[in-house]
């Protein structure tokens, strides 16, 4: 599945550990197995050449969305890759080192919810606000005045997902205090075997759709 210009790439870095996003570019130009992409936000430094990368990208054909990947090595950057608009602008250089090929939905890969998009997260008969989600996990913001979550706590959860409802059972591994709201990052302990494919199936419509709202 060859790339197009203009498509979102997601680019995981070697050192990256478990949980951390990947980074979000836009490709600008290909020249055979040479990729030219927007810097990302936070920006790759200059430190990573000659490093290995891994790139993925969904593809939506006959109303599907499938997700490719391959691995690649970043080979330069560029402050000054001028656009047709003729603006310049940072760039970041990789060069393919084996053809796109269909990948699964990682475990960790998280989307981001947006409004009215038929998720929720319901925990003590109250609904919290989640900022992200993935097969293995999710991040959401703590309602008050419900007691304060701490980590290595239990919840019992359920996940809402148009119109289904699943119990779920989850371990808070992080709490962060951000402005004056609590953001709590949990793992999913077990997913039951009905949730599995609805949630893996919702989390590419909302990727799918996040990418369609960018372009």
């Amino acid at each position: 599945m060859s790339i197009k210009l203009g498509s979102i790439v997601e680019i995981t870095l070697d050192s990256s550990s478990a949980g951390v996003s990947p980074l979000k570019a836009l490709i600008h130009d290909v020249a055979g197995s040479r990729l030219i992409l927007s810097q990302t936000s936070p920006p790759i430094p200059p430190t990573y050449a000659n490093r290995n990368v891994h790139i993925s990208y969904i593809s939506k054909e006959g109303g599907s969305a499938r997700r490719f990947g391959f691995s690649a090595m970043v080979t330069g950057f560029a402050d000054d890759y001028r656009l047709s608009s003729g603006i310049c602008v940072p760039t970041l250089i990789v060069e393919m080192k084996r053809e796109p090929k269909l990948i699964s939905l990682r475990k960790d890969f998280r989307v981001r919810p947006f409004l009215d998009s038929g998720i929720s997260l319901v925990i003590s008969d109250r609904e919290h606000v989640i900022l992200d989600i993935s097969l293995s996990g999710v991040r959401f913001v703590q309602n008050f005045p419900l007691p304060s979550i701490k980590p290595a706590d239990r919840l019992e959860c359920r996940l809402n997902i148009d119109g289904q409802s699943f119990p779920v059972e989850a371990k808070v591994i992080r709490v962060s205090q951000i402005s004056s709201l609590r953001h709590v990052a949990a793992a999913f302990l077990e997913v039951c075997e009905e949730l599995q494919p609805v949630l893996s199936r919702k989390i590419l419509l909302l990727e799918r759709e996040n990418l369609s709202r960018r372009l």
